[in-house]
């Protein structure tokens, strides 16, 4: 795992656990931008390995 994958499943953890935790427009807010930006790093992990191996 490099540290793209990793961050990005933090960003999806700290989503969750945001989302859950408190009922908030900001958390909203927040969460989906954690949620956007842990989506783009796995993405872009992945594209990234698999380019490589190419």
């Amino acid at each position: 795992m490099n540290k793209s994958t990793i961050i990005g499943i933090a960003f999806l953890l700290i989503a969750t656990l945001l989302h859950f935790y408190y009922e908030n427009d900001i958390t909203d807010f927040l969460s989906g931008f954690f949620i956007g930006g842990g989506v783009v790093l796995l993405l872009s992990s992945i594209i990234k390995s698999k380019n490589k191996n190419d």
